[in-house]
């Protein structure tokens, strides 16, 4: 049996239609999260996939870091130029292997995960309020900040990312492929780290009792720096290191 916060790699993925998603940061768009990175990234799951209508879909958060107190303009060129060049590079890279196939594979942006979410604003609405109330939800998004006492932008920021990869696993979100094409059963978030402590609390508790039974990994998420898949249901989060 597997124990609280014992966690291993994936054997093999279902064998059935799925999404894998990488999360792209904007500010390890550069590093850890390169093209080149997440080629690499994506290759460690080639022998893990049995059945052939899998898709990738790179989900960039460049809108969210509007909640910065820098000049809109400013990051909207800078973000702008650097979701292009990833995507760009990425795409120049699967040319170079004829193997892959380019329509597997989706390049979304924030706003449009936003545009393609019934009722965004209600939830997150409920969530901010579910935040003020709740004194652990608080210290669990104050430890993932960093800070005791975090800006109002700080929290949203939290929050709304949480929610969103909350709605997406349990299919809530249209998400765009042209290879999976709305049949995907299964869906699995990505990430170069641990998962953030605020996201595993808001999918323990699931404030929203939301369920997509289909979806194995509705509870789910996946290290690609340590490779380990994270069940958050069997994490004991008193004492998980981040």
């Amino acid at each position: 049996m597997i124990r609280k916060n014992q966690f291993y790699d994936v054997n093999k993925m279902p064998q059935q239609e799925g999404l894998i998603i990488f999360g792209i940061s904007m500010n390890r768009i550069g590093n850890v999260q390169s093209a080149k990175k997440c080629f690499d990234y994506m290759n460690n799951f080639i022998p893990k996939i049995f059945y052939p209508v899998v898709g990738l879909i790179f989900i960039y958060a460049d809108s969210l870091y509007l909640y910065s107190d820098e000049k809109a303009s400013i990051l909207k060129k800078r973000f702008q130029n650097l979701i292009h060049s990833h995507k760009n590079e990425f795409i120049k890279i699967l040319r170079k292997h004829p193997s892959r196939i380019p329509k597997a594979f989706s390049y979304l942006s924030w706003n449009q995960l936003i545009l393609e979410t019934k009722e965004f604003f209600n939830y997150f609405g409920k969530l901010q309020k579910i935040y003020k109330e709740d004194k652990k939800f608080q210290e669990y998004v104050n430890q993932d900040i960093g800070k005791s006492k975090p800006a109002p932008n700080e929290i949203d920021f939290i929050l709304e990312e949480i929610l969103i990869f909350y709605l997406i696993a349990k299919g809530k979100v249209r998400l765009y492929n042209d290879y999976v094409q709305d049949k995907q059963k299964w869906i699995l978030q990505c990430y170069p780290g641990k998962p953030l402590l605020s996201e595993i609390y808001l999918f323990q508790e699931n404030f929203f009792r939301l369920s997509n039974p289909s979806n194995v990994y509705e509870n789910s998420f996946y290290d690609l720096k340590d490779k380990k898949l994270y069940d958050y249901k069997k994490i004991n989060l008193s004492n998980f290191v981040i």
